[in-house]
C-alpha cells in the first residue's frame, strides 16, 4: 500500500503561512516543536499530516516551488477570498475549464496551489 501522508513545507514567513493555511483549508496549526529560537508548526489538511517548518533550519533555496498542490474545494470564490485576505496572490482568476472552476493562487511564501470546485 502506498499513501501520501503528510506535507512539510518550508517556510520564510511563519506567521502569515498559519494564517493563510488556517483560513483557507482549516488546517487547525499549533506551535509543536522548538528547535533553538524556531517554532514549527503543525496541522491537517484533509487526512494529510501538515507541518510547517522554518527555513531557517530546512535551508531550501529556490525561486518557486517545483510542486504544485491541487485541492477539491466546494466553494471556490471562499478559497480564492480568503486566501487573497490572508496575503496570498492571484496566479490565475476564477475561470471554467472542462466541467469544472479552476483557479490558482500563491501562499505568502510563493508556494503555488491550484483550486478546482467541479460542476454539477
Amino acid at each position: 500500500m502506498l499513501r501520501l501522508s503528510g506535507l512539510t513545507i518550508a517556510t520564510t514567513n511563519m506567521r502569515q503561512m498559519v494564517r493563510f493555511y488556517n483560513a483557507v483549508f482549516d488546517a487547525r496549526l499549533k506551535a509543536t516543536v522548538h528547535i533553538g529560537s524556531q517554532q514549527f508548526y503543525g496541522g491537517k489538511i484533509g487526512a494529510l499530516e501538515l507541518t510547517l517548518c522554518p527555513n531557517a533550519i530546512a535551508g531550501v533555496v529556490a525561486q518557486q516551488n517545483r510542486q504544485q498542490l491541487r485541492f477539491e474545494v466546494g466553494d471556490i470564490e471562499r478559497a480564492i477570498q480568503r486566501g487573497l485576505a490572508c496575503h496570498g496572490s492571484e496566479i490565475n482568476p476564477i475561470d471554467e475549464y472542462k466541467g469544472a472552476k479552476v483557479a490558482s493562487l500563491a501562499d505568502p511564501d510563493g508556494n503555488t496551489i491550484e483550486f478546482v470546485q467541479l460542476m454539477s
